[in-house]
């Protein structure tokens, strides 16, 4: 809860130089009691727990560790502090990540201290808080993400019936010649059916396809069924 006499801050950043002085500046600026650093994740736990700061600046590339785990600490806290991610960065990628994984904002470093009070205030007041520069490029990021999802889901309603079987054998471990002997085809015949997969996937191994199929619901061939075919002899035996 927020003191009478101004909110409390954490800022969690392993470069000293730079988390004392925004701590200075941060402290001096109206409404703000004060401003507290820990340079480690242990060393914050420590300061929340004795004395929780109204809200919490965290550097998510920290020395040997990461400032999302204690994104998700706090998101997973009642009553935790909210948390604004203080980075170099402004990849797209990474700020979803951060949103996701409970930041209520991300600032980089090279905010004017007046914006990233603006900002401050605003999440106090309950919202999240991007700036302009980085709202275009994140909802392309996420669109760009949206539409690979629906282009997945539908991808096995497109596939042709021999394609799904061979997906499945793929799935259920068989190798190449393994699948050809159970769906009495060639391996040239099913060389030709992995490649068209891979293409509708933009997948670039049989490895990650079958993870890609599996994380869509593809399950393997009948097990009982596959085990009373006997693999293909090992001619290079």
């Amino acid at each position: 809860m927020t003191e009478p006499d101004g909110v409390t801050i954490l800022l969690v950043d392993d470069h000293r130089v730079f988390a004392e002085a925004l701590a200075a500046l941060l402290a001096a600026e109206p409404g703000i009691r004060r401003v507290s650093t820990a340079a480690t994740l242990g060393a914050a736990r420590t300061l929340i727990g004795s004395d929780p700061p109204d809200l919490v600046l965290v550097d998510l590339a920290l020395a040997g560790e990461s400032g999302y785990d204690l994104l998700t600490e706090l998101a997973a806290t009642p009553d935790a502090p909210a948390a604004i991610v203080l980075s170099g960065s402004a990849e797209p990628r990474l700020i979803v990540h951060a949103l996701e994984a409970g930041a209520r904002g991300w600032l980089t470093k090279t905010t004017r201290l007046s914006a990233l009070v603006a900002a401050l205030w605003q999440v106090m007041d309950g919202h999240l808080y991007l700036a302009p520069a980085t709202l275009q490029p994140v909802l392309g990021h996420l669109l760009n993400e949206l539409h690979h999802q629906r282009a997945a889901a539908g991808f096995v309603d497109q596939l042709t019936p021999r394609e799904l079987d061979v997906l499945r054998c793929l799935v259920s471990g068989m190798n190449r010649a393994e699948v050809a002997e159970h769906l009495f085809v060639s391996t040239n015949t099913v060389r030709t059916h992995i490649q068209s997969l891979l293409r509708r996937t933009e997948q670039h191994s049989a490895l990650a396809l079958v993870a890609y199929a599996r994380s869509h619901g593809v399950t393997g061939i009948d097990q009982t069924e596959a085990s009373v075919i006997a693999p293909a002899p090992d001619s290079s035996a």
